[in-house]
């Protein structure tokens, strides 16, 4: 790759880490092109020229990089360790309760962002969204005891994941989303020690 094309990456990935920031803390519909521009050090026609088809097309992009930044994060979880579901879950929401109180509980899902203020009117918003979280759910199934799509299972944990932080924002409070990752693992544990009864459900040391 030439230079001038790894520049170009570069002034690309620096529009969509500025606007990512952005959405993540005040929603798309709240943040403007010229503000994004700004946080980004670049020009409003250097970002039409990265993004001719404009905040969608930005919008777009966003959820993409997010999308493959939890994937590889769920992919970096390794299920031949033979730790049961519940555990793993538990891990993924006390994980992201640590991002909050980093963070702060304002440091939303940029994918739920793009949905609510996007869904709507956008459809290639809302097909990155959807292919997002499809992603997620794959991902998620590769810990299930018997993987199923129709489970269901990968879909809970998620809806509870993306609820829970919802919930953290509204109260200002990182351990509501840590609770709701204790509750649901434990009722992953005892549905696991139902269908199940001889399995060692004990988390490892």
């Amino acid at each position: 790759m030439t230079a001038g094309g790894v520049g170009e990456r570069q002034t690309r990935e620096r529009l969509v880490t500025a606007a990512t920031g952005l959405f993540r803390r005040q929603g798309v519909a709240r943040t403007g092109i010229a503000e994004i521009c700004e946080r980004a050090g670049v020009t409003k026609g250097v970002f039409s020229h990265h993004f001719p088809g404009g905040k969608n097309d930005l919008v777009v992009a966003v959820v993409g990089r997010n999308a493959r930044d939890v994937e590889q994060g769920l992919a970096a979880l390794d299920p031949e360790q033979g730790r049961p579901l519940w555990v793993l879950v538990e891990e993924l929401f006390a994980g992201y309760t640590d991002f909050l109180e980093d963070k702060g509980t304002d440091f939303g899902c940029p994918v739920a962002a793009s949905i609510v203020d996007m869904s709507a009117t956008s459809p290639s918003v809302r097909a990155a969204a959807e292919a997002a979280f499809d992603a997620w759910r794959a991902s998620l199934r590769r810990f299930e005891p018997t993987p199923d799509a129709t489970s269901g299972v990968d879909a809970l944990i998620l809806a509870a994941l993306e609820g829970g932080i919802l919930m953290a924002r509204a109260a200002d409070d990182p351990s509501v989303l840590d609770e709701v990752g204790r509750v649901l693992g434990g009722l992953l544990r005892r549905a696991t020690d139902l269908t199940d009864p001889g399995r060692h459900t004990d988390a490892p040391a």
